[in-house]
Parts: C-alpha cells; structure tokens; sequence
C-alpha cells in the first residue's frame, strides 16, 4: 500500500508556497505595483476633473452664443447687473439689498 500524504500536510505545502510565491512576487514588483496604484488614483481623479471642466467650457461656450445672438439676453444682463432702466421706466427691486 502506497502512504500518502494527509490532507492537513498537503495544505501546510501548498500554502507555504502560496506565501513563499507572493512575498517573492511582493519584492520584485512591490515599488511597481504601489507606483501604479498612486498613478491609477491620480488618472482616476484627473478623469474626474476632466469631466468637470469639459462640462464648463459646454456652459461658457452656450453663454458666449447667446451673448453674441440674443439681444433681449443682454440687455437684461445690463439691466439686473447695473440696475439700468430705460428714461422714464421705474425699477422696483424685489430683492433686499444685502450690502445694508
């Protein structure tokens, strides 16, 4: 009858080298695989404010047409942000001023 080996003894083997094979495989690759971990959250953070600034130049480039096309848009701008009032117009402000 042939021995074998018992299954607790087996696995000791087994996860001695398992241990042995990702320690071996921490040192050598270790400082790479941290390295690219720090520059895979940097990527991931740079995509993000990527998304952001892409999502403003959408709003500038629509606020720039209109400025360049649509007349009544600025004179309104003019209007709330100069309280200009053509002669003989009342302007009643439904806002408090803040400054007082």
């Amino acid at each position: 009858m042939l021995s074998r080996v018992s299954e607790p003894v087996a696995r000791r083997q087994v996860g001695g080298w398992s241990i042995g094979i990702a320690t071996l495989a921490a040192v050598l690759f270790g400082p790479g695989t941290v390295e690219l971990a720090q520059l895979s959250i940097r990527q991931h953070h740079l995509d993000r404010q990527l998304a952001k600034l892409q999502v403003e130049q959408e709003r500038l480039t629509h606020e720039q047409e209109r400025l360049r096309t649509d007349p009544s848009y600025v004179e309104g701008l003019i209007r709330t942000t100069f309280k200009q009032a053509h002669p003989g117009e009342y302007v009643i402000p439904l806002e408090r001023d803040r400054r007082r």
